[in-house]
């Protein structure tokens, strides 16, 4: 698939099948995922790929059943720097390496769905996955073989939100 339809179609599907994810196919997608912008190279981006089993424990440690959509995630945290400007733009490239993941995914027939769930900042998130104390989690991409139709392209455009100047 060209950049460009994936770019068109890759739209949140929250719905999967039983199938699993070849481990090698989601480090494909994370080593592509890294390749995002980062600004004086911090490599900011910390991933957990999870499955069934420590889905179930988080969401029963939580009470987030949300966590069960898929067999597999991506639970992805940030870095934390403690200058405030370092932080933003490591922030912006985690979230930029999120998107070049699920991109990368929809590329190869796969769904997924971004999720900035609070039971994240929960300690007991962290104690389950082993988190270090300098990574702040921002994220759950649940990804997936498709259990639905994707849902139709909306008509957008950028004219709108766009001011040219000479």
């Amino acid at each position: 698939m060209h950049v460009d339809e994936a770019i068109r179609s890759r739209r949140t599907l929250k719905a999967y099948t039983d199938d699993p994810i070849a481990r090698e196919l989601v480090s494909e997608l994370l080593d592509l995922a890294i390749l995002a912008p980062n600004h004086h190279e911090t490599e900011p981006w910390r991933f957990w790929v999870v499955g069934r089993k420590t889905l179930t424990a988080l969401s029963e440690a939580t009470g987030d059943r949300k966590l069960l959509r898929s067999h597999t995630a991506i639970v992805v945290g940030v870095k934390q720097d403690p200058d405030a400007q370092v932080a933003e733009e490591d922030y912006a490239a985690v979230a930029c390496a999120i998107e070049n993941f699920m991109l990368a995914a929809r590329g190869r027939g796969l769904a997924s769905f971004w999720r900035t769930p609070g039971v994240l900042s929960r300690p007991v998130v962290a104690k389950i996955l082993g988190v270090p104390k300098k990574v702040r989690l921002i994220g759950v991409v649940h990804v997936g073989w498709p259990g639905e139709p994707f849902p139709p392209q909306p008509e957008r455009s950028a004219a709108k939100f766009t001011h040219w100047l000479d």
